[in-house]
């Protein structure tokens, strides 16, 4: 895949632009109320990269394969990811929508403000901001968490060492630490990462596809693939009915298809950010949602027995993907196929945290985080917000630390991501189609009349979702296997609310213009924008 694959969308420059010293899209940014901070370096084809990494489906569907083949079984992991790629797909194209008008770091955060109004708009972007955050930061952490844990069944494979799940979490800690590092050497580095990360994912799935299915000698009949169903987790046994498990099952694919949003994150970084930044979105999605599908039907086709599956693992989710690719292409083969996967996995890590560095520097930049002033200081060398990079590093190492005591600490973490990443799409999805109608002007990349349609369904599934993957994964429950999604999203809500209702609706108003836009020379610079439907 080469960069001229993505169209190529030149930024206008015209006189007016030429006269104040801009091109397009910093007159586009400076029409937003802010200047030209970020450095401008990337090009259509890496922010796809860049998304493409930070969605990485590789480190989503092969670590939750065995999670789905115990909760609902090939039929809730064939026919479930179609109905969530269905349902993500609405949501991206809204979310592609406000993007093309509002080209900011601060994406969602900053269309929340706008979409909600005055009165709305800062309460609004208050939650929005730290739901975002709330998703950025379990994203990043289920994935070099995953990542991790595959190496950890390298390791095993080689030379038959367990490691214990503290010596895990400090290879996780490893792998965050240098994924801070590689962020911290700037934009070459970051585009070299996306590049990269393209062919690791695109390339990557199509070996080991075609690796798994060429060496299997026993495949699965189509009937197991799409009409299977299985329960490990018990909760069938309890009296919950099948339907319910089906729906449990779709955390993986929900899971695999998030991080989208961070195309509008680096968009004070994308040439033609109005164009490009929705391209990233929706390429993205389309691309996640073959190469999901791909590999789920190859590794459930190359599965085997099932029962001879789930008494060599127990049904743990990267025991499973170790057990698929070791039974069919031997251990050497499997080591290849796994750590393919876990460079998927660091790549993402790398990615998301330069996303959520991205919109802490947004929000920071409005006063919205403690210590606003020191935070916002970009490094001098890269243009970047290195220090927000390294928060970003901390806080994701904090929320894995219940890996070291919990066998579910790859499910919760992915539920927590899913409703944190979700309910921040939603929000601005939800005040466009509602409140926002009012204050909301389609640009390049537009919906017409299909947003409400697609806006609603978009947020429908949201609320479904937030419901799901607070429920306990295993049946009865017990502390070893304990969900605790709920513990995280709850604490946040109680820090943000309780921070609001004590003292920020007093000062916090949202997103602070750093120009002026009533001076008449301002306003007669903007004025001249030329915004024109594609």
């Amino acid at each position: 895949m080469a960069e001229a694959a993505l169209p190529h969308y030149e930024p206008r420059v015209n006189e007016a632009h030429a006269h104040a010293g801009m091109s397009d899209d910093e007159m586009r940014l400076a029409k937003l109320g802010y200047k030209q901070g970020l450095k401008r370096q990337f090009s259509a084809f890496q922010n796809f990269g860049f998304v493409l990494t930070n969605a990485s489906v590789l480190i989503g569907v092969v670590p939750l394969f065995g999670f789905g083949m115990v909760t609902g079984g090939p039929l809730a992991l064939t026919w479930g990811w179609l109905l969530v790629s269905a349902c993500v797909m609405c949501v991206g194209l809204c979310m592609a929508e406000i993007c093309s008008t509002y080209p900011t770091a601060g994406g969602l955060y900053y269309w929340t403000a706008k979409l909600g109004g005055p009165k709305h708009g800062p309460v609004f972007s208050w939650f929005e901001a730290w739901f975002n955050a709330l998703g950025q930061i379990a994203g990043c952490s289920g994935s070099v968490l995953a990542a991790s844990q595959l190496l950890a069944e390298v390791i095993r494979i080689a030379n038959g060492t367990e490691l214990s799940k503290y010596q895990v979490y400090g290879v996780f800690c490893a792998m965050i630490i240098s994924g801070a590092a590689m962020n911290t050497m700037g934009g070459i580095a970051l585009k070299g990462t996306s590049i990269a990360s393209v062919w690791i994912h695109i390339v990557g799935t199509i070996i080991i596809v075609i690796t798994v299915l060429a060496t299997c000698t026993d495949h699965n009949s189509a009937s197991f693939v799409f009409t299977e169903f299985k329960d490990k987790t018990g909760a069938t046994d309890v009296g919950y009915a099948p339907f319910f498990v089906f729906l449990l099952g779709l955390l993986p694919s929900q899971w695999s298809l998030l991080g989208y949003d961070s195309s509008a994150h680096m968009s004070e970084e994308t040439e033609a950010s109005y164009v490009n930044g929705p391209r990233g979105i929706v390429y993205t999605i389309i691309a996640a949602v073959i190469m999901g599908w791909a590999l789920i039907l190859g590794m459930s086709f190359s599965l085997g027995d099932y029962d001879a599956m789930y008494d060599a693992t127990g049904g743990i989710g990267i025991k499973v993907a170790s057990y698929v690719f070791t039974r069919n292409a031997g251990n050497a083969g499997g080591i290849c196929l796994l750590m393919i996967v876990v460079s998927a996995g660091w790549c993402c890590g790398i990615g998301t945290m330069a996303a959520n560095s991205r919109m802490f520097y947004a929000f920071a930049r409005d006063g919205g985080l403690p210590g606003s002033k020191f935070w916002v200081q970009l490094d001098r060398r890269t243009e970047m917000p290195i220090r927000l990079v390294w928060l970003s590093a901390l806080l994701v190492m904090i929320l894995c630390i219940p890996s070291m005591f919990s066998e579910a600490a790859l499910g919760a973490v992915s539920g927590i991501s899913v409703i944190g990443f979700m309910v921040s799409y939603s929000i601005p999805i939800f005040l466009r189609i509602t409140v926002g109608d009012k204050y909301f002007v389609q640009s390049e990349f537009n919906l017409g009349k299909w947003s409400y349609l697609l806006g609603w369904i978009g947020c429908i599934w949201t609320a479904l979702a937030c419901i799901l993957f607070n429920f306990p994964q295993v049946y009865p429950v017990s502390t070893q296997y304990f969900n605790y999604t709920p513990v995280a999203v709850g604490g946040m809500i109680t820090f943000a609310g309780g921070w609001w209702l004590l003292g920020a609706r007093k000062w916090f108003k949202g997103p602070i213009s750093e120009i002026d836009l009533d001076k008449p020379e301002v306003k007669e610079d903007i004025s001249t924008l030329d915004v024109k439907t594609l």
